[in-house]
C-alpha cells in the first residue's frame, strides 16, 4: 500500500506534511521540557552578566541593546529590543552593554540582590538602561543531546522592521506581566509560557531559515524522510525497518536508507529503538505500569529483549529505573 494522502501546509519557505508538525510536539514531550524565568532585569551601563554552561538559557530583549558572546573567544553578537536569543546546547556565555565591560556571574548577582518574590533585578553603573527577561530550559538530559543536535549554537530571532513576530510579542507581554505579578499560580503560569516560547522558537526557526541541520529537525523539511518520521512516531510499536518504511513512502530501499542517514544522522532502526526506549521511560513512570505491559506498548514481545535494550540505552534495568522514579516522587522536597 502506498503512502496515505495527507494535508500539506506551507511553513515559511517550506511545504511540510501537516503530521510532521506532530513530531516536534512528540519530541518536546519526550524531552520533559521545564522552563523558568530567572529574572526580569533592568541593567544600567556599564554592566555585564556571565551565564554558566550546562544550562539552556534564553534572553528576551525588552528595551535597549547589548552584546552576547558565546565562550571566551566567540564573536560578540549585537542584539536589540524585541529580539530573542536561545542557546540550545547549554553553552556558557556573557551579556554586556559594550565589549570590554566587566562581567559577573548571574547567579551571584541574583543571590546578592534577592529579587524574589517579584523576580525583578536592578544591576549596573547607573548609565543607559537595557531591559532583559532572562530564563532557562531544563530537559531530560539523556535525550536532549540527540534531540537538539541539529540546532545551531545560538538561535537569534530578530525584531525585523521594528516589530517582533506576533507570537513572540504576545508571549513576551504575558511573561513580563507574570514576572511582575504576585498572584497565586504565578510560577506555573510562567513555566507554561516559557515552554511555549521554546516550542514556538523551534517552529519559527525551522520555517524561516534555509540552513539544513542534521537530525530530525532538518529531516522534517524533506517531504519523504519527514513522512517516514511521522510514521515512526505515530506507531512506534510497529516493526518498522528499511523495507517497510521505504515502501510506505514510495522510495527504493537503498535510496531511502542512504537519505535517512544523511538527514537524521543514524539508520531508521537505531532511531526507532532510541524513540522506543524514551517512550518506555515515560510509561514506566505512570503509577501501576508493569515492565511487561510497557514492553508490549513500545513493540517488544519479550520482556527480556526489552530489558536488554533499555539497559543498553539508559544504563540501568527497567525495574531499577522505575523504582528510582518512585522513590523520588515519594521523598519529601527539601526546603530552601
Amino acid at each position: 500500500m502506498g503512502p496515505q494522502a495527507v494535508i500539506k501546509v506551507t511553513v515559511g519557505h517550506y511545504v511540510l506534511d501537516e503530521r510532521a508538525l506532530d513530531v516536534l510536539s512528540d519530541i518536546v514531550g519526550l524531552l520533559r521540557l521545564r522552563g523558568e524565568v530567572l529574572c526580569q532585569s533592568e541593567l544600567s551601563a556599564p554592566w555585564g552578566l556571565a551565564f554558566s554552561p550546562s544550562e539552556v538559557h534564553f534572553h528576551v530583549i525588552e528595551r535597549g541593546r547589548c552584546f552576547l558572546q558565546v565562550g571566551s573567544s566567540g564573536q560578540p553578537l549585537e542584539i536589540a529590543g524585541g529580539d530573542l536569543v536561545v542557546l540550545p546546547h547549554g553553552r556558557g556565555h556573557r551579556l554586556f552593554d559594550v565589549v570590554g565591560s566587566r562581567t559577573v556571574p548571574i547567579m551571584s548577582v541574583l543571590k546578592a540582590d534577592r529579587p524574589r518574590p517579584t523576580g525583578f533585578l536592578r544591576f549596573g553603573g547607573g548609565g543607559a538602561k537595557t531591559q532583559i527577561l532572562c530564563g532557562r530550559f531544563q530537559f531530560d538530559t539523556r535525550l536532549a543531546k540527540s534531540a537538539l543536535l541539529g540546532l545551531p549554537p545560538v538561535l537569534h530571532l530578530k525584531n525585523s522592521s521594528g516589530r517582533a513576530p506576533e507570537w513572540l510579542e504576545l508571549t513576551m507581554r504575558f511573561l513580563v506581566a507574570e514576572a511582575r505579578s504576585t498572584a497565586p499560580g504565578r510560577q506555573i503560569a510562567m513555566s507554561r509560557l516559557v515552554d511555549l516560547l521554546f516550542i514556538q522558537t523551534i517552529r519559527y526557526w525551522l520555517s524561516a531559515n534555509d540552513f539544513q541541520p542534521l537530525g530530525w529537525i532538518g529531516a522534517l523539511r524533506d517531504p519523504r524522510i519527514g513522512s517516514a518520521l511521522t510514521l515512526i512516531h505515530a506507531n512506534p510499536e510497529r516493526p518498522w525497518d528499511v523495507r517497510t518504511l521505504a515502501a510506505e513512502i514510495g522510495m527504493s530501499r537503498s535510496s531511502f536508507a542512504q537519505r535517512f542517514v544523511e538527514l537524521v544522522g543514524e539508520p531508521p532502526r537505531k532511531y526507532l529503538t532510541r524513540l522506543r526506549v524514551h517512550l518506555a521511560a515515560r510509561l514506566l513512570q505512570v503509577p501501576g505500569a508493569t515492565i511487561l505491559n510497557t514492553a508490549a506498548q513500545v513493540g517488544y514481545e519479550s520482556e527480556a529483549a526489552f530489558s536488554r535494550v533499555f539497559k543498553r540505552y539508559m544504563r540501568m534495568a527497567p525495574a531499577a529505573f522505575r523504582a528510582r522514579k518512585v522513590r523520588r516522587l515519594r521523598s519529601p522536597k527539601r526546603t530552601r
